[in-house]
């Protein structure tokens, strides 16, 4: 039992100790609690003011609810009360207490005999003083000698949503609504306690004042002063009156279930907290110029119109896509054809290479859709042979529209992008490409071949092209293995020339080259003339010495790309010679003899093609014209 004894006490030391930490500090009266005494048992204090009681002898509390001498209620302003807490050789701080209300409060320790023994207490909460001499205030006292407890907003209306400052001279006689039209500038106050309300000045303001000088409704002159009215002006909103001083300009103005009147400076206040939220839009079914402006609540007649965000004519209200327009701007047509290429041509102005572009005319589907690309067969498989296998799939997915001078550009590999006309075409910085109509590239030669090659110009317009007149080659092209062939050139009046091969021996003798190769073989004829334009000639030399590892015969076409002729170099007997579109599709066939044969390709479009003689491997062809 003395054990347990003893860790009971321990144990209500310890909550006594949890109980007494409290904050006894910067309190603006203190009371000593001991053996049967609060000391002072007598306090007066201000209404607001905080007590704090200090233990130090025994074990006492705070009751200030029920008389433990009468077994009645005190009937105290509020009830208060401070748990017990035990205090030994140490000062222990048992709490405190903030009075708002003015009375007389009594109070006692509920422990034991405490109170029977003269441990009560009481409190007298008087009203504070106020000091305020400032006639502007709505608690001016004439007889005071300070204005440290002025106060200039009683909160009779709410103005932490701002006041709507409306000129007078604007409002319409034909709106009839319970408060003023929230029209005009929403300005905020500020309602800093002890200090005059003001109106926080900012440019939309100024911008404001602006604009009535524009109607008419307000002299430039007048603008300035009501601007400087509005810095300096100072205010009291005290129950349904506004007073305020502005310079010499005295204000006074009853609230007349509308607004307040400003008539000293002409211009109306009313609090945006006394309107209701509604639609500022006049043509809104629900519009409303009595309340604050909120777009959000705006109903409108439903209507078909256009309800796709893609296209130019978009209209939220819509419920429709029949009336939608894709297609928008002046700068081009979309019966023209469109090209894409990458900007990395130095020479072009604005850096786009027509010439190396790529044909993907933009179009519609026949309900009038987005625009869409239309990517052919070979520039699909250009694409993907150079390795922009993304780009093939984004343009053969993409959906845009071109409202003016911007192409939406609604893609599952870069989401919604707005590109911009640069004046020429739209740039895609993603790929580092371009978007170009045809009516902005010039009309020039875009031949490589030619000497006035231009290569930002019109893919298709090679009428102006200008080539150098070369001479001719003649000469056998397929050796024996182990001997020679010889190849001469004539080249055209005035010209230069040169051979070259980087698998061959050449020796030359001017025109005449004796040619001796181990292997298939190129050889290449340059010839140039005094304004440096060169063209270059070059043949592949078989060298027949048996099939090739796998069996089968040499053979080589040339040039690559070609126009109409090709030249086929087979090493074996008369074969037929087969073109293959790059679905599989045969659509060529000629026959082919030992040596060169030449072959007219003109009735093929242009494109990527399969060639060879049949059995062999076929290789890849490209016809450009």
């Amino acid at each position: 039992m003395r054990y347990l004894a003893a860790l009971l006490t321990g144990l209500l030391g310890f909550l006594c100790l949890q109980l007494s930490a409290q904050d006894c500090d910067g309190v603006d009266h203190t009371i000593l609690a001991g053996s049967y005494y609060y000391s002072p048992s007598s306090l007066t204090i201000n209404v607001g003011e905080t007590v704090a009681w200090i233990n130090e002898a025994g074990f006492h509390d705070v009751n200030g609810n029920v008389s433990v001498l009468t077994g009645a209620s005190f009937g105290n302003p509020e009830i208060f009360s401070l748990g017990a807490v035990s205090a030994s050789g140490m000062d222990v701080c048992m709490g405190t207490h903030t009075f708002t209300l003015v009375g007389e409060y009594n109070y006692d320790c509920s422990i034991g005999s405490h109170a029977a023994s003269g441990m009560v207490g009481t409190i007298l909460v008087e009203a504070a003083s106020v000091e305020c001499n400032d006639p502007l205030a709505c608690n001016y006292d004439e007889t005071s000698s300070a204005d440290t407890d002025c106060e200039y907003y009683d909160g009779t209306f709410d103005l932490n949503s701002g006041i709507w400052l409306t000129a007078g001279a604007a409002l319409d006689p034909n709106v009839d609504c319970a408060i003023q039209p929230a029209s005009g500038v929403l300005v905020q106050v500020d309602v800093a306690q002890g200090q005059p309300v003001s109106i926080i000045v900012d440019s939309e303001i100024e911008d404001w004042l602006d604009d009535l000088v524009d109607q008419g409704l307000l002299t430039s002159l007048n603008a300035v002063l009501a601007l400087s009215a509005f810095n300096n002006a100072e205010f009291a909103f005290c129950g349904e009156n506004v007073t305020g001083i502005s310079g010499l300009t005295t204000i006074s103005s009853d609230w007349n279930g509308e607004a307040w009147v400003i008539q000293e400076l002409g211009f109306n206040l009313a609090p945006a907290a006394a309107m209701t939220n509604g639609c500022p839009d006049p043509a809104a079914v629900n519009y409303d110029p009595c309340a604050n402006p909120d777009p959000s609540v705006c109903e409108y007649e439903i209507s078909e119109g256009c309800n796709d965000p893609l296209a130019c004519n978009f209209d939220s209200t819509a419920t429709g896509s029949d009336d939608c327009n894709y297609f928008d701007t002046e700068l081009f047509t979309l019966e023209e054809n469109d090209f894409i290429g990458l900007i990395d041509f130095e020479d072009c102005a604005n850096g786009y290479p027509g010439a190396y572009s790529l044909p993907v005319p933009l179009g519609q589907d026949t309900a009038g859709g987005p625009l869409v690309f239309t990517l052919f067969d070979d520039v699909e498989a250009f694409l993907i042979e150079f390795g922009f296998e993304t780009a093939a799939q984004d343009l053969s997915t993409v959906t845009m529209s071109i409202c003016d001078t911007v192409l939406n550009y609604n893609s599952i590999v870069l989401g919604d992008t707005d590109i911009i006309w640069d004046g020429m075409g739209f740039p895609n910085e993603f790929y580092g490409s371009f978007l170009v109509p045809e009516s902005s590239l010039p009309i020039g030669c875009a031949d490589e071949e030619a000497c006035n090659f231009d290569p930002c110009s019109h893919p298709f317009e090679n009428e102006g092209c200008e080539y150098l007149d070369i001479g001719t080659l003649e000469g056998d092209t397929i050796v024996e293995a182990g001997g020679t062939l010889t190849l001469t050139a004539t080249p055209s009046a005035g010209n230069g020339f040169e051979w070259s091969s980087d698998c061959a021996s050449i020796e030359d003798d001017n025109e005449v080259a004796t040619i001796t190769a181990t292997e298939d073989c190129e050889i290449c004829y340059l010839e140039f003339n005094a304004d440096s334009c060169a063209a270059e000639f070059c043949v592949n030399i078989s060298v027949i010495t048996s099939v090739d590892e796998n069996g089968r015969l040499p053979w080589q076409f040339m040039p690559n790309p070609a126009a109409d002729a090709l030249r086929v170099v087979w090493g074996g007997e008369a074969a037929v010679f087969e073109v293959f579109d790059l679905n599989g599709r045969r659509v060529h066939t000629a026959p082919v003899y030992r040596g060169v044969t030449t072959l007219d390709l003109s009735p093929l479009q242009p494109g990527l093609y399969l060639a060879g003689p049949r059995g062999t491997e076929p290789r890849r062809l490209a016809i450009q014209r």
